[in-house]
């Protein structure tokens, strides 16, 4: 990553993973990219074909749906294709969070 993420105060990283996501919001979007899990939010970064920062905080409704998708509120986060990271890593801490807040 050429931009360095800036945390809240509270914020710490838990696992990031690169690779294709499926974004599902009433809208469908791909996009190839970063994806950091923190203690507060999925921090979603891509450079590739289009420049997005976009979070996704975790004061909404937090599941899993299927082995791959992470919901957000309205969004479904969907791993389609892991370049760099563990996506089981990733999920499981989802999980984990989940449990706790």
């Amino acid at each position: 990553m050429n931009k360095k993420m800036i945390l809240q105060q509270d914020e710490y990283v838990l696992t990031t993973l690169t690779g294709l996501l499926e974004i599902f919001d009433g809208m469908q979007n791909i996009y190839f990219g970063e994806l950091f899990l923190t203690n507060k939010r999925l921090y979603l970064v891509s450079n590739k074909l289009i420049n997005i920062e976009k979070s996704f905080w975790f004061e909404e409704e937090m599941i899993d749906i299927e082995h791959s998708t992470l919901v957000v509120g309205e969004h479904r986060i969907t791993v389609r294709w892991a370049y760099d990271g563990n996506p089981h890593n990733l999920i499981r801490e989802f999980q984990i969070l989940n449990v706790n807040v």
